[in-house]
């Protein structure tokens, strides 16, 4: 009898100190777009322990689904993962509560904080590797081209894109508004009215039927997709946006950051810490590895390596100058849009810094 009590009390024991174990760790929900501009975190998901050496690692509990966070050989949150569709989708489930920490649009983060969503933006990741690609049959290349086109038809020449607060899309907006081509996403709008109508395509999945069906005759997206259209001869790549006038101003535009929600940050720093830190060192591998890394990403998205080669992009979660500078861009384009109208409205991102970011776990240029 004495003996058998002994056994339960031993694993009550052990019960408890696991229990209390578990408790230590959190469990936070991290999201991702399919977008290879967040290709960091998905090779760090794809080759786990094998960056063991960076000094932080992720370690399957179900691969694609589940996570162990690891630095320094001590385990410090397990990540539930959340594939999104859009920027867009990322803020709504902030807001809900339903998503702690994110890879994902930079715009998409200032939108939600602009609505009081309590998220930050921790971190830049990743900068270019966005284009307008054209449905097949059109054949048109470089923004020559592509100005004759829309000035020469009947009718606005629409436009896809996949979410409305994307950077390929305010990029291009604001491009078409330098040029002198007017914009509108009213569907009955005649020439008269506007040379471009822009549509939204709610999600990436659905910029290549779209295409096929004709629904659009092009769309502004970020890599992999245009190199797969290209890749699969559902159309060709008329430009990247880094290559649209006037020259050289929309060259090295953030695009996707890391964000994360305000409460989980101040509650668990050390694994948002951990978590950044991961995605810093993942994108200064994918830089120095840019073909094993299309490898890994292949093995995850089903993509030919050759194609997540060919997108033009940077990757870096450094604070620059060159970085806040093309950021302030984007609260601007926003307010001119008339998107903002909320905490950000008519304001400069200097006077609300303090309302979007949150640098303490990456790197400052000085």
């Amino acid at each position: 009898m004495k003996k058998h009590i002994c056994s339960i009390l031993a694993a009550l024991t052990a019960l408890c100190s696991t229990a209390a174990f578990a408790a230590d760790i959190p469990t936070l929900h991290a999201g991702y777009t399919i977008t290879t501009h967040q290709e960091s975190f998905m090779v760090a998901m794809v080759l786990g322990d094998k960056l063991k050496n960076m000094g932080v690692w992720l370690e399957p509990i179900v691969e694609k689904e589940k996570y162990y966070l690891y630095k320094n050989g001590e385990k410090v949150a397990k990540l539930n993962v959340i594939v999104t569709k859009s920027g867009s989708e990322a803020t709504t489930l902030f807001a809900q509560g339903h998503l702690d920490l994110t890879t994902n649009s930079f715009p998409a983060m200032l939108s939600g904080i602009d609505r009081g969503t309590a998220i930050k933006v921790l971190a830049p990741l990743q900068a270019d590797g966005v284009a307008m690609v054209a449905r097949t049959g059109l054949n048109i290349k470089g923004w020559k081209a592509f100005k004759q086109f829309v000035q020469k038809s009947q009718k606005p020449v629409i436009v896809g894109y996949h979410s409305p607060t994307s950077a390929p899309k305010i990029l291009f907006e604001a491009a078409m508004a330098e040029s002198g081509l007017k914009i509108t996403e009213d569907a009955n709008a005649t020439k008269a009215k506007a040379d471009i109508l822009m549509m939204d395509l709610k999600g990436l999945s659905n910029v290549i039927p779209a295409m096929t069906a004709k629904q659009v005759d092009f769309a502004v997206v970020p890599a992999p997709t245009p190199e797969i259209v290209e890749y699969k001869k559902q159309g060709t790549i008329v430009l990247q946006l880094s290559e649209l006038p006037p020259a050289g101003k929309w060259k090295s535009f953030p695009c996707c950051c890391i964000a994360g929600r305000t409460e989980v940050i101040e509650k668990h720093p050390k694994a948002v810490k951990a978590y950044v830190e991961l995605l810093s060192k993942s994108s200064e591998w994918c830089t120095n590895n840019k073909h094993e890394a299309a490898e890994a990403a292949s093995s995850l998205l089903g993509i030919p390596v050759e194609v997540i080669e060919k997108a033009k992009m940077e990757y870096s979660t450094k604070v620059t100058k060159t970085w806040l500078k093309n950021a302030a861009f984007y609260p601007d384009m926003l307010n001119k849009l008339g998107k903002m109208t909320g905490k950000l409205k008519g304001k400069k991102l200097n006077e609300v810094k303090n309302d979007i970011f949150d640098f303490r776990f990456t790197a400052i240029e000085k």
